[in-house]
């Protein structure tokens, strides 16, 4: 699994993002027991400014979010377990998809619901990564099945649950 990091803001620098994906990641991966050996994930930490244009330009909201997920290839065209496969995923990474995160709202909301920076981190990463992999919360049914599986991997990180 890659994980491309790119940081556009000063203030991501007081956290290991670097450390908090990949372990965010590979958990997520872990607990719905995929293969992400040949995946790659480009994440970008920047700022409110960045991701309200880029919720503006993708989803025509003018205003800034926690975290945009913008998935590319599905998990089934990038990875497979049969060595004979033809698809190249053996060859190369697929890239499954790209995540911005913004800080100011992210350290806004941490503080609003109490955790910590580096836990809503995790939470945002896991949920993004979800979205990655298919998974949404516009229909009720959905929803619930996406909070289980945070709680889930947030557990295996020794998170508690985000939604408490």
């Amino acid at each position: 699994m890659n994980i491309e990091i790119s940081i556009e803001n000063d203030a991501w620098n007081e956290l290991d993002v670097d450390s908090v994906a990949d372990e965010c990641v590979e958990a997520t991966f872990s607990e719905l027991k995929l293969n992400g050996e040949c995946v790659e994930i480009c994440m970008l930490f920047t700022d409110d400014n960045e991701i309200r244009t880029l919720n503006k330009t993708f989803r025509g909201i003018d205003s800034a979010t926690n975290v945009l997920s913008f998935p590319a290839t599905p998990i089934d065209d990038c990875c497979c377990d049969d060595d004979e496969c033809d698809c190249g995923c053996h060859d190369h990474d697929c890239i499954l998809g790209s995540v911005a995160i913004a800080y100011e709202t992210m350290q806004r909301e941490s503080e609003e619901q109490g955790k910590t920076l580096e836990n809503h981190l995790r939470h945002l990463i896991i949920h993004s990564t979800l979205h990655l992999l298919g998974y949404d919360h516009i229909e009720a049914a959905e929803a619930k099945e996406m909070e289980n599986l945070e709680v889930k991997i947030l557990k295996r990180l020794g998170v508690e649950d985000p939604y408490q």
